[in-house]
């Protein structure tokens, strides 16, 4: 694979994880479960360190690397905080859809393991797939908790 289709893999898992943890930080803005946004905010920070770690990643071959999530992932924001002022935000919604925005998530790192990337690309994604896999496990350990 060259190098700019490197660079474009890795800036498409950024703008992916960069939405997952501005929808992470917006979730747990919204509910008033403690114990869920303390584990939303613990989440999202895990997702700004993925997004900085990629983005070294994108540096260090030479690559601009990305810095804002997708057109997609910010109406998706906006849909959640408009739930949020109607009242459809409580804990096992907010779990679902996060839990959504999570698989998505994976299926972009899956995708990007399955492509031509150099070894040490693809074990380093692949290390930060199962990361983010640990996460989605740690959320639906809280949905029995939440309903």
């Amino acid at each position: 694979m060259e190098r700019d289709a490197i660079v474009d893999t890795l800036n498409d898992l950024i703008r992916i994880t960069e939405d997952s943890h501005l929808g992470l930080q917006r979730a747990a803005e919204d509910t008033d479960d403690e114990t869920l946004k303390a584990a939303l905010n613990d989440l999202s920070a895990e997702r700004a360190a993925i997004v900085r770690d990629l983005q070294l990643q994108v540096a260090a071959i030479g690559g601009a690397p990305e810095a804002t999530g997708t057109l997609l992932g910010g109406a998706q924001r906006l849909l959640s905080g408009v739930k949020a002022v109607l009242g459809g935000r409580d804990a096992p919604s907010i779990l679902e859809e996060v839990g959504r925005t999570e698989e998505e998530t994976l299926r972009h790192y899956d995708a990007a393991i399955a492509a031509d990337l150099p070894p040490e690309v693809a074990e380093a994604v692949a290390g930060l797939a199962r990361r983010i896999g640990a996460s989605r496990d740690r959320l639906e350990l809280l949905r029995p908790q939440a309903a």
